[in-house]
C-alpha cells in the first residue's frame, strides 16, 4: 500500500502524461487568427454587421455539402453562393442551403400559384376593394398583381 505523498505524486505524473499526450499538435483553420484554408473566400466583415448575432460572425467561406430536403439529392453549397448569401442578400448567419436549385424554384412557383389562387378566390368572393383591404394592399397594388399574372 502506497502512503498518500506517493499517491499524490502518481496522480500528478499521470496528469501531467495526459496533459503532453492530449496537447494538439495543430490548430484547425477557423481557430487560427489569420489563416485561411485553401480554395476559401474571405469574408467581408463590414458586409456581415447586419446580423446581430451573438455568434462569431464567418471569417471565409468553403464549399458545404448538403442533401436536398425534398428529393435527397446531395448538393454542394459553394463559398461563391454562401458569399453572396450572407453579404449581399444579407441572409441571416445561421441559415444554411437546404433545398436545391430545382426544388427552390419548383417550391417558389408552387407558393406563387396558391397566392394567386388565394388573391382570385378573395376578389371573387368580396371583390376588388374589399380583398385589398384584407390582404393590406392598395387597390392599385392589388391590380398592378392580378395584370403581371394575367400576362402570364
Amino acid at each position: 500500500m502506497k502512503s498518500g505523498r506517493q499517491r499524490r505524486a502518481q496522480i500528478l505524473e499521470r496528469r501531467r502524461r495526459l496533459a503532453r499526450i492530449s496537447k494538439p499538435t495543430s490548430r484547425a483553420p477557423w481557430h487560427e487568427p489569420d489563416a485561411v484554408p485553401r480554395g476559401a473566400l474571405p469574408a467581408d466583415q463590414a458586409k456581415l454587421s447586419h446580423d446581430n448575432t451573438y455568434g462569431p460572425r464567418p471569417r471565409f467561406y468553403v464549399d458545404r455539402a448538403f442533401t436536398c430536403a425534398d428529393c435527397g439529392k446531395a448538393e454542394v453549397w459553394t463559398a461563391a453562393d454562401q458569399k453572396w448569401w450572407y453579404e449581399e442578400a444579407k441572409g441571416k448567419i445561421a441559415s444554411q442551403a437546404n433545398r436545391c436549385r430545382d426544388c427552390r424554384r419548383k417550391r417558389r412557383l408552387r407558393r406563387s400559384q396558391e397566392r394567386r389562387a388565394h388573391v382570385e378566390g378573395l376578389v371573387a368572393k368580396y371583390g376588388l376593394e374589399e380583398a385589398a383591404r384584407r390582404l393590406r394592399f392598395t387597390v392599385e397594388a392589388l391590380e398592378r398583381m392580378r395584370a403581371r399574372w394575367a400576362g402570364d
